[in-house]
């Protein structure tokens, strides 16, 4: 059984055929009703007019996002907004299952293969709404002399200078005073020291080299060589 504990649910559908558009929008808000869940729905016609809205105020919890379209396609804008949001549930639509392996970079919830099916959609909203109410983890911090609580999905990675870290978050930096092994053992097995001067988010990560950390926001950063059989198996368990 869905409860609602979030408020209104806004689900987003970005797709350039209108009477794919239609479909969708009839069909969201059939399982809306079915569920009791109160729910916004907005459509795009395409990943531009969507990225134009999302980049003043980043808004909604699921995507409904089409691959195949003009000018920017769905997994460009999915990676677009992955920089920024790592709680909205991205659920791609598409005529071809040529994308899906790229999907694991966006940490894609499912692929909906056209055309739709309503009993299909309807698991995979389930699904959503589920993530969307498994709380993700909060940690405290000193930042700035005081304790700030902050969302361990919006880390990137950690960063050792000589007396302080550079936290790399999803909405911007800051910096705090404390030792690197202790914030390694306050952010827990989610994150792996991969360098003595870096910590990194292995929800983050896109792929590893021998020598090299990639992560999804496109920033890289050096492996020690000793390391790299230890975070390799860290990523493999936590995906």
């Amino acid at each position: 059984m869905i409860k609602e504990d979030f408020g209104m649910l806004s689900v987003i559908i970005c797709e350039d055929e209108p009477i794919q558009t239609t479909l969708l929008v009839k069909l969201v808000q059939q399982w809306a009703d079915q569920c009791a869940l109160p729910v916004q729905i907005l459509s795009y016609p395409n990943a531009q007019s969507f990225l134009f809205s999302y980049e003043e105020q980043p808004f909604g919890h699921i995507l409904l996002l089409d691959i195949q379209m003009a000018q920017m396609n769905g997994m460009e804008l999915a990676r677009k907004i992955r920089e920024r949001n790592r709680r909205i549930q991205i659920a791609f639509l598409t005529g071809l299952p040529d994308f899906i392996s790229e999907g694991y970079e966006v940490d894609a919830l499912h692929y909906l293969i056209k055309p739709i099916q309503e009993k299909k959609l309807f698991q995979v909203l389930d699904r959503a709404v589920l993530n969307l109410q498994q709380a993700p983890k909060v940690v405290l911090l000193p930042i700035n002399g005081r304790p700030v609580r902050i969302t361990t999905t919006d880390i990137f990675y950690a960063e050792a200078f000589s007396h302080t870290i550079l936290l790399h978050l999803a909405g911007g930096e800051e910096s705090l005073r404390m030792r690197m092994s202790d914030l390694q053992e306050l952010l827990g097995e989610d994150f792996y020291r991969c360098h003595r001067s870096y910590i990194v988010s292995l929800e983050h990560i896109r792929h590893l080299s021998r020598s090299a950390v990639f992560l999804d926001n496109g920033q890289q950063f050096p492996l020690a060589r000793s390391a790299y059989d230890g975070i390799h198996q860290a990523f493999i368990h936590f995906h």
